[in-house]
């Protein structure tokens, strides 16, 4: 369904226009032209430089399918110049996919050119785009999260597991539009895949263990065992003990080796207290490796 002129009222899409209509416009020159807008997000930048084309007196379809080209209407292409437009190039990978489908229908149609066009394009591969890398979540300018993007998050903390397609069905997106946003919140690392272990297959107890160490030398213990493998819970505390640490083991012989092995022996080290635990009732899985 189009939604018209009353697109280019809202300041991303008027934004996307402003910044490539015009190299657009000298692309297309007095050619007939085909607007191709990349579902999801990049049909609604897609429809808006369309009709401001349109407004300028351009001979111009407007035509919307998938990364894998589905639902795509060939005969809107035939003997035009065509424009792809998106949202976001975040890996490349979907950029190199459209084109070269693209290019595989370019005889067949008569298409007189393929160009792309990007809101935000990271790997500057875009032959238009108005912006280049954007800070990830968490620098200075942040990155931008909409509902979707918190609705997928929750959807992938309730079960990692979920299938990409139930991610579509939950936020009425495509299979592409969801993957799209996941290598987007990837990239700017506000979002992590990785596998985790139960951790009652492996070990049967927890260790608390607060170590008074030299204020100096804290730092350099906790660098230290960060990277054990045991090592579940970290942090730097304050008097009388100065760093915290929480463990699991499979008996008590490795809570022993541990302390004596990884921490007593330390520098600067004076006071350890050690209570032993069931394991904890959260967390109940790790995602670093298990054992050394």
């Amino acid at each position: 369904m189009f939604l018209g002129n009353s697109l280019l009222q809202y300041k991303p899409i008027k934004k996307f226009v402003d910044g490539v209509g015009g190299d657009v416009l000298r692309y297309f020159g007095k050619d007939k032209a085909c607007v191709i807008g990349l579902q999801d997000d990049g049909v609604f930048y897609g429809e808006g430089l369309y009709f401001w084309l349109k407004e300028k007196g351009l001979n111009v379809q407007f035509a919307t399918m998938d990364e894998n080209c589905k639902g795509l209407d060939l005969k809107l292409l035939r003997g035009r110049k065509v424009l792809v437009v998106d949202n976001y190039i975040v890996t490349g990978a979907g950029y190199r996919r459209v084109i070269d489908k693209l290019r595989l229908l370019k005889k067949e149609l008569g298409i007189k050119d393929i160009k792309y066009a990007a809101l935000c394009d990271r790997k500057n591969v875009a032959d238009f785009a108005v912006e280049g890398y954007t800070a990830p979540a968490g620098e200075e300018e942040g990155m931008r999260l909409d509902k979707i993007d918190f609705k997928m998050l929750k959807l992938f903390a309730d079960d990692g597991r979920i299938s990409l397609a139930d991610v579509a069905a939950e936020t009425g997106l495509t299979g592409a539009g969801v993957k799209k946003r996941v290598e987007k919140l990837i990239v700017g690392k506000v979002l992590e895949i990785k596998g985790l272990l139960a951790i009652q297959k492996f070990y049967s107890m927890s260790a608390h263990i607060n170590v008074e160490v030299d204020p100096q030398m804290a730092d350099q213990l906790i660098a230290k065992l960060t990277q054990s493998p045991l090592v579940y819970s970290l942090a730097k505390i304050y008097a009388p003990y100065n760093v915290s640490a929480s463990i699991v083991a499979p008996n008590l012989k490795q809570v022993n080796e541990f302390v004596e092995g990884e921490i007593r022996m330390e520098e600067g080290v004076r006071h350890i207290v050690v209570s032993i635990g069931d394991l904890p009732a959260f967390p109940t899985s790790l995602n670093r490796v298990l054992f050394n």
